[in-house]
Formats: C-alpha cells, structure tokens, sequence
C-alpha cells in the first residue's frame, strides 16, 4: 500500500524556560499573529496545533483580546488545533488530582473555544506514569502520542503500540520517532538539503509504522509556523512516492485506527528510553526541591481541604466559590509545565513560580475560611477569648491521634487610627490555666508546646476589624474519634492552673517511646528504632550523606573523584526538647564538614571545606506507629547532593511506590553503564506519598512531605535514601558523566538552583510486617495522618455551637480517597476513590444529607450509569482491582448549590 505522510504544523511552547514567561509571551504574541495572517492569506496551509495546551490562548488573548472571534473561527473550521490540556505537565512531579483539574481546564477552555483535539498529545514530558491510559480514558480519550520515556530497548522499534494501564484499560500509544516532534521542519533549508534530510527520515519513518500512514512534526520549541510548507510537500511529492497531506494529530490517529492490527502490548509507566533518545529524566524529581515542597503543600490545600469544605458548604446553602477555587488551581497548574515543576529553568522564571504558589495558597485559604464560617457559624461581633477549638477532619475514615493547634486568650483591645476620646483599659494578667471540655463535658488532655503575646484579629464585612492583644498558647489535643469528613468541637474554660496530665510516652535524655515504638540515638547521631509490636529493630536510621554533584538542573552527575562526606564521622548532641504528656521529641544537632563547592575543573570536590549545620528533632506521640523527623539544615555549599538514609536490614531489589492513582512495584537492576551513549539510567526514582521496603516478618515505610525523589541501594541491606537537596549552578551543563550524549540545552547560568541558606524537611518513618504492609488501609491511613493533618479552627461565639458533624464517610478502608468537590457545572458532588490492591472493592458512601440521585461518572464528570441509592443517606459502591472510581451525587432539598438554597446544616 502506497504510504501517507501526515505531515502536522505545530509549535511546542514551554510557556517559560531560557527565558522568562513575559520575554516568551512577547514572542508568542508575534508568532500567533503572523500564524493568523498565514492562515488567513494561504488557503494551502490547511492547520496548524497550538501545542495541545489552551493556556496559549489565554496568554495570548489578554494582549491581543480583540483577535479572540478569528480564533474561534478558525478552531470552528478545524484549522487551529487546542486542547485538551490546561498546560503540558510534568507527570511523576503533580498529583494525579492537579492531573484531572489540568484536564478539566483545557476541556473546558477548548470546547468554549469550538472543538478539543481529543488525543492524549503529551510529547515532551519527562516519562509518563503507570495510570495515563485511564486519565484520558476518563476525558473519552483513548490514544496518546509522546515521545520520552520509551524506545530504544528490544521490542520497542515500531511506532504503534497497546499501553495498558495497572487497571487494564488500554490506549493506542503512538510513538514519536528518534527526531521527536521537530524533525520535519525545513524553514531554512534549500530544496538539495530538505530532499537528503527527509530521504534520511522516511527511512526510519517506514520501518517503525505498522500501517501506511507516518506522522511527521513540522515544528520545533519554540518555532515560528513554515510559511514555505506548501511548496515544500510540493517538492516531496515530485520527488517520492507516496501522498503527502498537511495534517492534524486526530486526521493521522484517525487513518492509523483503520488499519491497525495485532501491534505490540506495553504496560505501566514509561520512565526509560536512555538508548532512544534525551529522556532527561536523571536529577528533576530533586532540582531545586523548595519546589516541589510548595507545590506538595498546595496541591493538598486545594484537593483535600478547600474543595471538600467548599462543597460541604454550598449543599448546606452558601454561595458557591467554585470560580475562585477554579482561579487557585489555574494559578497552581501553571507551575506544572516541566521546564516549571521540574526546576530547569532560569533563576527568575523560579522566583516567579513562587509568586504563584503564594497566590494559589492565599486563594484556597481565603475559599476555605469562608467555607468555615458557614459551616462552623463565626459571630464576627465576638473578638475576646476563644470560646471552642474545633478540629476538621480530612480523611473518610475517623481519625484518633494528636493535633497541633493554638488557643488565644484576650488581654487588651487595641486601639487603630486616631482616636483621642477611647480610652482603652490596662491589659489583663496573663492566663493562670485552661481546659478543653467535648460536648459530653469530659476533660481532654492537651499539651502546651509554646505562649507568646501578639495580636489577635476577628473580620467582619460590616465593618472595620477588631484587633486585640492576646494571649497565645501553642498546643497539642489528644483528639479523639473526629468524624469522617467532619470535624468535632471542644469547649474553651479558664482555670486558676494549669491542669497535669498522665503522659502516653515515656523519654530520657536519648530515648523516646510509646506503647509501638522506642527510638534511640547514640553519640553519632544514629536511630535505632525498635518495632515492640512486632519484636524487630531497625538501626543506623537517619544517617545524612553528602556527595558532589557536577550535573545540571536535568541530570545528577557524580564528579569523577568524588568525596562522600556522613554525619556518623563525628559527635552529634542530643537533648530532649519535650517530655510529654502527649509528644516528646529529641533534638539531635550535628555539623559536617563538606567541600565548599566543585573544583574549578569540576572533575572532583574543592579542597576548601565550610560548615553543614544538621538540626532533626524526631518525634513519638502517644498514638503512633510511626516516628517523625523534622530536619533543619543551613547550606552553604555549591555542587552537592545530600540525602539522608533509612537501613531497613531488608535484603530485597523490590519496593512499593505510592504513585497517581495507584501504588507500584519496582525492581532494582544494574546496567551495564557503557551501552548507553546518550544518557544513564537514573538510580533514583519518583514518588507521591511514600514508599515501601518489605521481606518476611519486617518492613519499613518512609513517608516524605514534598520530597519526592528516592532511591533504593544496591547494599543489600534495603536502604532507602530520601533526597533532600540537589545543589547546581547550571541550567544545561556539559561532559556530564551521567549524560554522555552532550548538552540537553542551552548554556544558562543559575546560581538560585544551588539553593543557599535554611532548609527544612519533614519525613517519617513506619515499621510493619509483609502482610501489615500488603494491606492497603494501614499504608493508606499512615499517609492520610502524616500528609494530612488535623485543620484546627478557633470560635469565640459566647453561644452554643454543634460540636459534631460527619459529612461522607466510605464503608470500606481498603480504598484511597482522592477528592470531593463540587462538580464543574455547578449541578453536584464529586467523590473519588481509587482501589490500590489487586481485587474489586465492595464498598459504599454515606452523606449526611439525603440522596436525590447519584451517578458512576468518568473523570471529566460526565455521568455514565445511574447508581440506585442503597437508602437515603447511602450510595453502593463498587471499585474494580486497582481502578479509579468516581461518583456524582445530587442531594434532595436543593443541596448542591445548583437549585435552591437551604440554610440548613450538613
């Protein structure tokens, strides 16, 4: 059969990158204008794509709004080709949650606009993880397209595949070729150059397809569109055989799907391709690290607190803020590019990044404060003491454990502007005593962690805020029984003392223990942790390790006379820093020695030595299972990777990755580094939540709080090493070991990226046994409490207030909860869960309001099958063997915000 080039226009934008996102938006501006006037003046240049992602238009449209009707013209014709993303993400760095609300975004902007490109156009992430398939799947789409990440290896040479995801749903992934998606462009060459090149590319284009259709990108970073393109395909097909047809990615999916037959199957995630071509993927799950711990912390903001409790809010009769939860996710994702999230860009285009986190923080805060108020009523006339501390609880399951919280006592009002005739009283004594009271008035035992005096203020809409002195006491509840998805009130009294408490833990000047756990340090700062439940002991824990690094912002790379520097060298001081009732923590502080930066050949470490100051307070408190570590560190040094380790005396090559949407398996190998001419593989690897070392009767769980990268050694002894700061000062550096095939772009010097000055990290670690560990809802509900804590919320309403509610709780713990939100159309509720094992969940959900209707619905919210409610409060649920299940509910009495209002409470 005679083949067919599709041959697709395209320009791949990274929004931000060698330059900042305002020096590339003046560029984008000027290329969108002169591929408007190409489209308008040539009738032979059929199409061209906006690179998959609709965050152009908005760039482009708040300079040139006037041009907004031509472009929906010509979306409308099938000459312009958006969506279906927001923005072209990094996948391993975001949650799979951000991934959906990305998705939500671009749909939504693209279908505005006249037509979405429904095809999982992904060509440039840094890999792609396990559950991609079932993402688009869930968005009615059911092909992707990239390129990293895959080929290169035995079975790997063709262009079409089967990707079949851990929950079986399968996609048709077609396969870039070694030249990517900028091969075909022949702007600049003469008529000899682009004959011999394109000779060269049909050679390889015609081996790889399993069809007769080959697709070839006519585009680059960056690129302007090929004014020349018609009369090059004219060239190409006097000269060879075959059609050439100016194409769009749907047009050459299309003619692909009526030939395809019997092509290879592939499965999981795609983190390899080093033979194919640049994958990139070695050092950007740790460059710049203060990224990836503000994005961590906003992705949880918005996905488990703001959108539940603004869907909470409005079933029970408060206005909707669903458009600025929207702005706060806008605002997020646009931190989700690669060249973005990944940390491998210039200086600036970082610091412009931490602008937005702040924002999207700010956004979610303000949504989720209102949220509060209507659901925990606020007396905005009320601003001296507070009355009743209420805990919020995040999870679907109740929770038990020890909160943090604060507590504020008035002394004085103060007084704001000039007022000459207010006189305002002395301040009060200082606070003798206080106790917490639940509703049944038992006292609840709490822990005093810091006082301070500062200023207190309660806002109003009515009129100014009132500002007073207080009294603030830092503190810790022993919260018990907070409902799921809910949250649990205590009362607020004043004593004359302060009441003593029996303590849960027990702790001397190097030990803390609990009825789990005993965790010691010796003279080097070494943990030993002792599992009392299970009789086993894990020792050498949190042991730092500093090494060089002579990489760049995309790649790690050891110098060739390293010098690896950890913290047992020398003598680390221990001193207990809180003895209970409820927590009691030991603060170890250590200084190391490392070399000030590179050589100056950057073939070894300097002999220049300066000062690592590491300060970690771990942490038992009466309830857990697991010890937490907060470690502080003032870096002073350049070029260097350091990593603290966790010895789990484990002789395993497996572990268990918590990932989006499901949890892997991955095993260790050894490569023979010399086959790979273009880049080595990456000993570390990605994570969200945690990650898993397991053998016979002992396993060992590190959770990490934004810290994304790992790596299991090859010791024998299953040691995980946990990234804390990956320390470069170049944006594409050269004669990389780990890099050999060159430059993975431009020269950019980035001083920001060797990240100077305090640092703090926060992780955990959870011993367990083999079959406590293959049980998904103890792993499940570890993650929930250390990712997730208790939201404390202070009232000073003199009334009464409910101190109990619950508003959805799901029957079955096996399953992870991943979002409740109102639906996108304002018309429901959206629950998410997804099931980690390897059989079908019999489950349901129960809301505290009653069930009008509820739906099985894909990711996009689209309904599917009507669920029959299992009574009024209750919807049956059934989730497949490692599958994604989403529900939409409508409540009777108006309670999604959609139909009447109804004051009443959840």
């Amino acid at each position: 059969m005679k083949p067919t080039y599709h041959i697709v226009s395209h320009s791949h934008w990274d929004r931000e990158w060698y330059k900042s996102f305002e020096q590339f938006r003046a560029m984008l501006v000027n290329m969108v204008d002169d591929l408007l006037e190409l489209l308008d003046r040539d009738p032979q240049y059929v199409c061209f794509t906006l690179d998959g992602q609709t965050i152009i238009l908005d760039d482009y449209l708040a300079v040139r709004p006037e041009r907004e009707s031509e472009i929906r013209r010509l979306v409308a014709q099938g000459r312009l080709m958006i969506g279906p993303w927001y923005v072209l993400p990094d996948e391993f760095l975001v949650s799979g949650e951000a991934t959906v609300r990305n998705l939500l975004l671009g749909t939504m902007a693209a279908r505005d606009f006249g037509g979405k490109m429904n095809v999982g156009y992904i060509p440039d992430s840094f890999g792609h993880i396990a559950m991609m398939p079932s993402i688009l799947k869930g968005f009615d789409i059911d092909t992707v397209l990239l390129y990293r990440g895959f080929g290169g290896e035995p079975g790997q040479t063709k262009s079409e595949y089967r990707w079949i995801a851990p929950d079986g749903t399968r996609s048709l992934l077609l396969h870039l070729f070694r030249h990517g998606y900028s091969a075909g462009y022949f702007h600049q060459e003469q008529d000899d150059e682009i004959l011999a090149r394109f000779r060269d590319l049909k050679a390889e284009l015609d081996a790889r397809a399993t069809t007769s259709h080959r697709l070839l990108m006519n585009g680059g970073d960056h690129h302007w569109p090929d004014p020349n393109l018609p009369q090059t395909m004219k060239l190409l097909r006097e000269n060879f055989d075959g059609e050439f047809v100016h194409s769009t990615v749907p047009r050459y999916v299309e003619a692909v799907r009526r030939e395809i037959n019997g092509i290879p199957e592939i499965s999981g995630e795609l983190r390899f391709g080093y033979r194919y071509a640049f994958a990139v993927l070695g050092g950007v799950y740790s460059s710049r690290m203060y990224l990836k711990q503000r994005n961590w912390s906003c992705q949880n903001l918005l996905q488990r607190y703001v959108e539940p409790l603004n869907a909470f809010a409005t079933a029970s009769g408060m206005r909707t803020q669903l458009p600025l939860v929207r702005q706060a996710w806008r605002t997020l994702i646009q931190n989700h590019p690669h060249d973005s999230i990944c940390g491998c860009s210039i200086d600036p285009v970082h610091r412009e990044m931490m602008t937005r986190f702040k924002a999207a923080e700010d956004i979610g805060r303000s949504v989720m404060d209102l949220a509060l108020n209507h659901l925990i009523p606020f007396d905005d006339r009320a601003s001296k003491d507070d009355r009743y501390l209420f805990l919020v609880n995040p999870s679907p399951f109740s929770r038990s454990e020890i909160a943090s919280a604060e507590v504020n006592f008035y002394l004085q009002d103060i007084v704001v502007g000039l007022n000459p005739d207010v006189r305002v009283d002395p301040p009060l004594l200082p606070v003798s005593g206080f106790a917490l009271y639940d509703a049944e008035d038992r006292e609840i035992p709490y822990q005093v962690t810091g006082r301070r005096e500062g200023y207190d203020i309660t806002y109003t809409n009515y009129n100014y805020p009132k500002q007073t002195y207080a009294d603030t006491f830092s503190i810790l509840v022993d919260a018990r029984d907070i409902p799921p998805l809910g949250f649990k009130g205590l009362k607020v009294r004043k004593l004359r003392r302060f009441p003593k408490y029996r303590s849960g833990v027990r702790c001397g000047k190097h030990f803390i223990e609990n009825n789990f756990l005993r965790v010691e340090v010796n003279s080097r700062g070494e943990i030993t942790m002792r599992d009392k439940v299970h009789g086993e002991a894990y020792a050498g824990l949190n042991v730092f390790e500093d090494g060089g690094d002579v990489g760049d912002e995309y790649n790690y790379s050891y110098p060739e006379k390293d010098r690896r520097v950890v913290s047992t060298t020398g003598k680390a001081k221990t001193r207990l820093v809180e003895r209970g009732p409820l927590r009691a923590s030991l603060q170890v502080s250590m200084t190391m020695r490392v070399p000030e930066s590179a050589a100056r050949d950057r073939k070894s470490r300097s002999r220049r030595m300066v000062t690592l100051p590491v300060v970690t307070t771990c942490s038992l408190t009466a309830s857990s299972r697991s010890v937490v570590f907060e470690t502080a560190i003032e870096n002073a040094s350049k070029d260097h990777r350091l990593r603290v380790l966790f010895p789990a005396g484990i002789r395993t090559d497996v572990v268990s990755v918590d990932s989006q949407f499901c949890v892997l398996d991955r095993r260790l190998k050894a490569y023979d580094l010399r086959r790979f001419t273009i880049e080595h593989p990456a000993a570390v690897a990605p994570m969200q939540r945690f990650v898993t070392v397991r053998r016979g009767r002992r396993g060992l769980t590190l959770f990490a709080d934004g810290l994304p990268e790992y790596e299991l050694l090859p010791d024998r002894r299953g040691t995980l090493a946990l990234t804390l700061l990956r320390c470069v000062g170049l944006l594409a550096g050269e004669d990389l070991i780990t890099r050999p095939g060159g430059k993975a772009g431009w020269h950019n010097e980035t001083p920001e990226a060797q990240c100077p000055g305090r640092h703090s990290f926060r992780y955990a670690i959870l011993p367990h046994t083999l079959s406590e560990s293959r049980n998904s809802s103890l792993l499940n509900e570890e993650a929930e409490r250390f990712h997730l804590p208790l939201l404390p919320v202070r009232r000073k309403n003199p009334g009464m207030l409910n101190l109990e509610a619950s508003f959805v709780s799901i029957r079955s713990r096996e399953l992870a909860f991943s979002a409740l939100k109102q639906s996108e159309d304002g018309t429901g509720t959206i629950v998410r869960v997804w099931n980690p094992g390897p059989s079908a969940v019999e489950s349901s959900l129960r809301f505290s309001r009653p069930v009008k209707d509820a739906w099985l619905a894909r990711l996009d919210e689209q309904a599917v099958v009507r669920l029959e409610p299992g009574g009024e409060y209750e919807v049956p649920l059934r989730v497949p063997a490692r599958g994604i299940a989403t529900v939409k509910v409508q409540f009777k009495n108006g309670g999604d915000g959609h139909e009447s209002r109804d004051n009443a409470t959840a």
